[in-house]
């Protein structure tokens, strides 16, 4: 299914459905932002809770009636906003107030379930909304983070190869060499995607919806998804905290690239230009929460049920982890 996805600049007045009751779940840091924006239309406002399963079905059964929804804020408010969509069976409108995440043009819906993650629904929304004046307001580190969900093609795609060959694990090369292009493409967009300009946050966008049609068509998130999310999905069980997803997954990407030992610093002069955080103290991640959660990768697979991967074909323990840790963390310091 083929989202539609409107671009432009002070598009927010104009993107309410038009029903009677109609609900706007976003999020405290743009609330005011909102409301002064939609002061002339008709809504109810309300504020994405945490995405922790019982906590947002909780919220939701308190929701008052409503006819349509709409979500803008970040990848937890658009998440919040398809979950009521989907239990309620409402249409459903999406507006990104930054690109962090690719969660506007994903059908399944990121819980939190004892503090690991969980896939659930599947919701379509009406429209995906692209207001540029709206993103651009966002802190910019939190726009160039989005580039993470592309950078982990690099990373995932190597793990997929890697599964076939040693596990027998159905592999499409012409997926895979797609998935691979649309790398390519964030490499020649990087200046753009660095200075969050229209075009910067439109060729974002045009990547997480090409790279998110590629994953339907596998039928799974191989061409996107791999040891760096597995590793990113890791240190928030065991931290039992929330960071910025791009900005975690491409300090997983560097971590597995070198693990990998797959263009390691091609990579790390991709995200270089990008101009992405990622080292712990940028993040807010102890080097020993990076290492722990290296050397429990394997059994947090395990538990999880995912696929095989770096975590799988490479010796993660104590040792090599804090050399691992050492070469992309530390080796180019002063």
């Amino acid at each position: 299914m083929t989202t539609r996805i409107e671009y432009g600049s002070n598009l927010l007045p104009q993107v309410l459905p038009e029903s009677k009751r109609r609900l706007v779940i976003t999020t405290p840091p743009i609330l005011e932002y909102v409301q002064a924006r939609m002061c002339s239309v008709d809504a109810t406002f309300e504020l994405a809770p945490s995405m922790d399963e019982r906590t947002l079905a909780a919220w939701e059964h308190a929701l008052p009636d409503t006819d349509a929804v709409l979500g803008i804020g970040g990848g937890v408010c658009l998440d919040a906003a398809k979950y009521v969509a989907w239990r309620r069976s409402l249409p459903l409108w999406l507006a990104p107030s930054v690109v962090s995440v690719d969660a506007c043009l994903t059908e399944a819906i990121a819980v939190r379930h004892e503090g690991r993650v969980r896939y659930i629904g599947e919701v379509y929304p009406e429209a995906v909304v692209v207001d540029y004046s709206l993103i651009q307001s966002a802190p910019t580190h939190l726009n160039r983070a989005g580039a993470g969900d592309i950078l982990s093609i690099h990373t995932a795609l190597w793990d997929w190869q890697v599964a076939a060959q040693e596990k027998g694990e159905r592999y499409d090369s012409a997926i895979a060499d797609q998935s691979a292009r649309l790398l390519a493409r964030l490499d020649e967009a990087a200046d753009e995607v660095r200075a969050v300009t229209e075009a910067g946050i439109r060729t974002l966008v045009e990547l997480f919806a090409a790279e998110v049609a590629l994953c339907r068509q596998a039928g799974n998130s191989r061409p996107e998804e791999g040891s760096e999310h597995f590793w990113a999905y890791n240190v928030e069980y065991r931290t039992r905290r929330h960071f910025a997803h791009g900005e975690l997954v491409t300090l997983g990407a560097l971590l597995m690239a070198t693990l990998q030992q797959n263009r390691a610093a091609a990579l790390r002069t991709l995200v270089h230009r990008l101009g992405i955080r990622w080292r712990p103290e940028e993040i807010g991640i102890s080097r020993e929460e990076v290492i722990g959660a290296l050397i429990t990768a394997r059994d947090y697979a395990a538990s999880e049920q995912l696929p095989f991967s770096a975590v799988n074909a490479r010796d993660i323990s104590k040792e090599p982890a804090d050399q691992l840790v050492y070469e992309v963390c530390d080796s180019d310091k002063d």
